[in-house]
């Protein structure tokens, strides 16, 4: 069934295709939502983090829409539609390893800090794997600016792109989220909890979170 989009905020949100020249105000809707300045010192390292966490999830989609207002964007959703065209890999291997030359060119930064968080990046993905199998029809990024949250534009994002998978065939999509985070606004969205798993890269943000997995069936 099509969700309704009918109702819309008095501010007249505009939905639109994600354009290249969105990237700094994506990163910068990213940073704020996770507080990378203040996590990761000193600046080139936060940086590198923000560049790894946004770009990487860019790279990894093939679904991006953002919405604006007044010429802003104040949010923006990425995913991983499997029965669409597919992330091409080279990018992918490209984009990794020039975060990882990134990462190891910043100045300030004690090697050993560097291995920290590297190692925390590999065992994210290890302990994720284990419960959902990559490729996956998946959410890879959403944030909306905390200013326009509650209004509706999280909502049409996510309505967006479920309506644009479920037209594709897909019959289940996932989302990674931190209990500390936007897991209640998945759960009052409709999916369920797939499983909890343990990442080192997560309490970077969300010491007190759990990491988990959630999921809703397409209809």
């Amino acid at each position: 069934m099509a969700r309704d989009y009918s109702v819309m905020d008095e501010e007249q949100y505009i939905y639109r295709g994600f354009r290249r020249s969105d990237y700094t105000r994506c990163e910068n809707l990213v940073s704020n939502a996770w507080q990378f300045d203040r996590i990761f010192q000193p600046q080139g390292l936060a940086n590198v983090t923000k560049r790894l966490y946004t770009g990487g999830s860019l790279v990894n989609s093939n679904y991006f829409e953002v919405v604006e207002i007044g010429g802003e964007v104040v949010g923006f959703i990425f995913g991983l539609n499997e029965e669409a065209k597919q992330p091409r890999k080279l990018p992918m291997i490209l984009f990794g390893l020039g975060v990882l030359l990134r990462l190891l060119l910043v100045r300030g930064v004690e090697k050993g800090t560097k291995k920290k968080l590297m190692n925390a990046i590999n065992t994210h993905n290890v302990n994720r794997y284990k419960l959902v199998q990559p490729g996956r029809s998946e959410i890879t990024l959403f944030v909306v600016d905390p200013a326009h949250q509650g209004r509706g534009a999280g909502k049409r994002l996510l309505a967006g792109l479920l309506d644009s998978f479920t037209a594709s065939g897909v019959k289940s999509t996932i989302v990674e989220t931190n209990t500390r985070g936007a897991a209640s606004f998945y759960e009052k969205e409709g999916f369920s909890l797939i499983g909890f798993f343990d990442s080192p890269l997560h309490r970077y943000a969300e010491p007190e979170g759990r990491a988990g997995m959630y999921e809703i069936t397409n209809s």
